[in-house]
């Protein structure tokens, strides 16, 4: 529900109210030359609008990344209106400064996000619209517990062109800017990784219960699994909303699906604890372990696809 509020948010609440405000802004603007002006920046504003809305997964990926996009550039044609509306020279800096911000932050997610904004694309519409609905049913399934395995999904062959989902299709090398950000989301996901360790480490160390436990040690026990199981939860929604390069979009699948294995792990600890019949007591405690080893599995092929990438990279010789 929460997931459903804030896609809401993002694509209707927040793009709309910014259109009609630049609208109202514009009516109440005193002089006719800036009443003129705000028509052309709304004007500009609804043809997104209505790009986003109407041209769905076309150029834009009907999603709440696109919605953001669609915000921040509503935002910054509302802060060239107020450059034309202010009188004195410091409101004029600052409300430029304001709309250089929103350009900032609109070239910002439509060039390193995942394919939100898809200008010069090898992808067709069609292309698209399957792969928006692939990631937004992998996204659904980790809301059920039940972490799905991304696969994304095979452009058409032009041309008698290798398809990319081919194992076997050539990879273009790295270049020096994505390299960049491939280090900097490596850096990120060293952190992600030392936090799942502590994580299974205390899981690991997590004594077993006796059999005449009493309930007031029970619940001790269950406080301490329920602290772990908040760790996890708390680290697999860290890393779904973690910044990748569309480059690394295969390999953060793997860290997502291992911190995704590792809440489930915690959270049949955590049941565990609460159990007091043996047999279940057996069972999520053996659940958890196969769980435990399956986000070992996932953090491995997750390095591993990392290592491809960095052997990808062929770094620029220097003339002589």
């Amino acid at each position: 529900m929460n997931q459903d509020i804030a896609n809401i948010a993002l694509m209707f609440v927040l793009p709309l109210g910014i259109t009609f405000i630049t609208i109202l802004q514009s009516a109440a603007a005193e002089r006719n030359t800036h009443k003129i002006a705000g028509a052309i920046l709304s004007f500009f504003i609804i043809v997104m609008d209505c790009l986003f809305y109407f041209a769905k997964n076309s150029f834009i990926s009907y999603n709440a990344d696109g919605g953001l996009l669609l915000a921040f550039a509503s935002l910054a044609l509302f802060g060239a209106l107020y450059v034309i509306r202010s009188e004195d020279m410091p409101a004029k800096i600052a409300n430029g400064m304001f709309t250089a911000f929103m350009i900032a932050a609109f070239i910002g997610i439509a060039y390193w996000e995942r394919p939100t904004l898809l200008v010069k694309s090898e992808y067709s519409s069609a292309d698209i619209a399957a792969q928006n609905a692939a990631y937004q049913d992998y996204i659904a399934s980790f809301q059920n517990g039940e972490g799905g395995k991304w696969v994304e999904s095979r452009k058409a062959p032009r041309n008698g062109a290798v398809s990319q989902g081919d194992n076997h299709a050539p990879k273009s090398p790295l270049s020096e800017a994505s390299y960049s950000r491939l280090e900097k989301y490596i850096d990120e996901c060293h952190k992600v990784v030392e936090r799942m360790n502590a994580i299974i480490a205390s899981i690991e160390n997590f004594d077993l219960l006796p059999a005449n436990i009493s309930e007031s040690e029970r619940e001790t026990r269950s406080q301490q699994a329920l602290a772990i199981n908040n760790k996890a939860t708390s680290l697999n929604k860290k890393t779904l909303g973690l910044f990748h390069p569309h480059e690394s979009s295969e390999a953060h699948s793997e860290i997502i699906q291992a911190t995704e294995s590792l809440r489930l792990a915690a959270y049949s600890l955590y049941t565990y604890t609460l159990q007091e019949d043996a047999s279940e007591q057996v069972k999520q405690y053996s659940q958890c372990r196969s769980q435990i080893a399956q986000a070992k599995n996932f953090l491995e092929r997750f390095w591993n696809d990392i290592e491809n990438l960095k052997s990808n990279y062929q770094p620029q010789q220097e003339a002589n």
